[in-house]
């Protein structure tokens, strides 16, 4: 995995988790969520560009279906997953109850183990 990608999502997740383990308002989870997807995002880029090259100007679900499509292991499986847990802690509704700190810190948890294999 690139250093550069790599940097950028354990920059993210570091955020993330500083804002996890402050006493901030109740949508610090939400916040943390999204930027561990941001950081989700620049793995899965990263690791697009390891499989096919660059590819500039793909949506995020395009490069999820490259990931699905041509990486068998479990990392790019996990980082599939992630992004759609964490999409959907950031997508909450009203009638919704917003994520828990402990759900998102699980999520940036899986995130940070795909960094650490590569």
């Amino acid at each position: 995995m690139s250093d550069e990608g790599r940097a950028a999502a354990v920059a993210l997740l570091a955020q993330a988790d500083a804002i996890l383990a402050g006493h901030s308002s109740g949508h610090s989870a939400t916040l943390a969520a999204f930027l561990a997807r941001q950081a989700t995002e620049a793995l899965i880029e990263t690791r697009c560009t390891e499989l096919v090259g660059p590819v500039p100007g793909a949506t995020t679900r395009s490069k999820l279906a490259i990931l699905k499509s041509l990486d068998h292991t479990e990392a790019g499986q996990a980082l599939v997953l992630s992004w759609y847990r964490l999409s959907g802690y950031c997508h909450v509704h009203a009638y919704e109850l917003p994520p828990t700190v402990g759900e998102v810190r699980a999520a940036c948890e899986q995130v940070m183990g795909v960094v650490d294999v590569h």
